[in-house]
């Protein structure tokens, strides 16, 4: 979803603190070890489907994501349809497990905070 590791570090919330370097040097591991990447691809092969779907929920919004909802207006009151037409439209830019809830859930956020485009 996003190549950007400082932003997975400001953005998601660890099992504890770590540095951004930390975060690196542990996806460095992950990418190039052979020893940890093979344990890592078991750990995942085993996780129960609920907890990959817990895990894929919060999977970070992309600035394409952003970009599209950010059209959707702030004077507006979008129904669920809206956004599960934004999603039928776009299947190429939202995350394959996004729903029209937790794009509404993450528009709302974004009117919060004027992230819209016809918010300043």
């Amino acid at each position: 979803q996003t190549n950007d590791l400082s932003a997975v570090h400001l953005g998601v919330k660890f099992s504890c603190r770590f540095t951004l370097r930390e975060v690196q040097e542990r996806w460095y591991a992950l990418l190039y070890d052979p020893i940890i990447s093979k344990l890592a691809c078991q750990a995942m092969r085993q996780l129960h489907p609920e907890a990959i779907a817990a895990i894929q929920s919060k999977v970070l919004f992309s600035k394409a994501e952003e970009l599209l909802l950010s059209r959707v207006g702030s004077g507006s009151q979008p129904s669920l349809d809206t956004f599960q037409d934004l999603l039928h439209k776009h299947p190429d830019v939202f995350y394959p497990s996004r729903t029209a809830k937790a794009l509404q859930l993450h528009w709302q956020l974004m009117k919060q905070y004027y992230l819209l485009e016809d918010q300043t």
